[in-house]
């Protein structure tokens, strides 16, 4: 992987895990409703991160 394409899979993974994090935070303070959604988020956000690092992992 070149420096270019590890440095936007640093940047794509710590966007993720901001999400991720922000999202956890705000969802003690979320109705029902919005709970659903933030669970929502929270997933995508951690499928993303497992997808970068199978990409990490495969050499692409």
């Amino acid at each position: 992987m070149t420096d270019e394409g590890s440095s936007k899979l640093l940047h794509d993974l710590r966007s993720k895990c901001a999400s991720l994090r922000s999202a956890a935070e705000l969802y003690k303070d979320c109705s029902p409703a919005e709970k659903k959604e933030m669970l929502a988020l929270m997933k995508q956000a951690a499928a993303g991160i497992t997808a970068s690092l199978e990409k990490l992992e495969s050499g692409a």
